[in-house]
């Protein structure tokens, strides 16, 4: 099949990326070395940890109306069980997670994909801006299993704008249409503060840059933009800008629903983990208004205050849980128990897979590869 015209913006080229060779990686675009931390993003993640220590010990109780001496007797309550059964449903949902990567990542192996997944986890909830970072990484650890930079490169865009379409978009809408439908089948005079215009934004917000995304893979436009900026983007960036997009819309063709599900379900993992921390303290929340209390917690994940909202989402959730009945010291440690599923298990299976990675020697027949590309 030839190249789509310039007027059939959707229609990828199979050639360019069928046979994607050196030539269309750009030569500084280096997945060959391992990314660094600067002492500065050290120092702002200490500072970060610092700041989600400093909401849980004094903005949680506050928010809610308690102590610490409560939420801890609250804590000391729970069956054994839940503590192990919400960090086992955050493991699941890195392994999860991994399975999108694999799928996106043509030739990737599971253990390599798990192990960048985790790793590049872990590091977008220790540091500021970390996600960049984490990306960089899980690109370094797939580049040293031999897999090329530019399948790497497009299976990566591709796994974030999955997150993006689930997390950002998905959730929220189902969060928005639980809340509303438990308003109409049982009302209860109770509502989340906020919830409604804070799940809006997020959902506009998040259709907006995804209509623009979609607007800009659209081959006609790409190009005109890309001859437009031409004094600014070289030649052989064009190229590779080109090929990148007929791949990425090619891989989203033709693997749809391999990609969505696996993330899909990792947040159905998380949700199950807010279910079991609140029938753990001994509450009672209708399970509509979950999906709702679920949907809000991640939309206020992408609030940069802290990494991953860490903290904020807690506080803010743990409010809302007692907006719906739930008494005020059982709702923190609710909240306390769903941190280890969200935030205590990625970082410490981040943790490892960075301290692993540091020991991963490079496939057989990398260095040839890499001098090639």
């Amino acid at each position: 099949m030839s190249a789509a015209p310039d007027g059939s913006p959707d229609t990828p080229a199979p050639e360019p990326t069928a046979g994607l060779g050196p030539a269309w990686v750009p030569s500084d675009l280096d997945l060959e070395h391992r990314p660094t931390v600067s002492p500065g993003k050290i120092v702002t993640g200490v500072l970060s940890l610092l700041l989600v220590v400093a909401v849980l010990v004094w903005g949680l109780p506050w928010v809610v109306g308690v102590n610490w001496a409560q939420i801890g007797a609250a804590l000391a309550a729970v069956p054994a069980w839940a503590p192990i059964a919400v960090a086992l449903l955050g493991l699941l949902a890195l392994a999860l997670e991994a399975l999108t990567v694999r799928t996106a990542v043509d030739g990737a192996r599971y253990p390599s994909a798990l192990l960048g997944q985790t790793a590049s986890a872990g590091m977008g909830l220790a540091l500021p801006g970390g996600s960049v970072l984490g990306l960089g990484l899980l690109g370094w650890i797939l580049r040293r299993s031999g897999i090329t930079v530019v399948v790497i490169v497009t299976g990566i865009i591709a796994a974030s704008l999955v997150e993006m379409v689930i997390t950002s978009i998905l959730v929220p809408l189902l969060g928005l249409g639980a809340y509303a439908l438990s308003s109409w089948l049982a009302p209860t005079g109770v509502s989340l503060p906020g919830a409604l215009w804070a799940g809006l934004v997020a959902v506009l917000g998040a259709v907006l840059a995804l209509a623009l995304t979609v607007i800009v893979l659209r081959r006609r436009v790409l190009t005109r933009l890309l001859r437009r900026f031409g004094e600014l983007i070289p030649s052989r960036y064009a190229a590779v800008i080109l090929a990148q997009r007929d791949a990425l819309i090619l891989l989203l063709r033709r693997r749809a629903a391999a990609l969505l599900l696996p993330t899909l379900a990792a947040r159905a993992a998380q949700w199950v983990a807010l279910l079991l921390a609140i029938e753990a303290v001994g509450a009672e929340v209708p399970l509509l208004l979950t999906v709702a209390v679920f949907a809000l917690g991640r939309v206020l994940s992408l609030v940069p205050v802290t990494p991953g909202g860490a903290g904020i989402s807690e506080t803010v959730l743990a409010a809302a849980l007692v907006g719906l009945g739930v008494a005020a010291a059982e709702a923190a440690a609710a909240m306390m128990l769903m941190l280890v599923a969200t935030l205590v298990v990625p970082l410490l299976a981040g943790a490892i897979s960075i301290a692993v990675s540091a020991t991963l020697p490079a496939r057989r027949g990398h260095s040839s590869s890499a001098s090639s590309s």
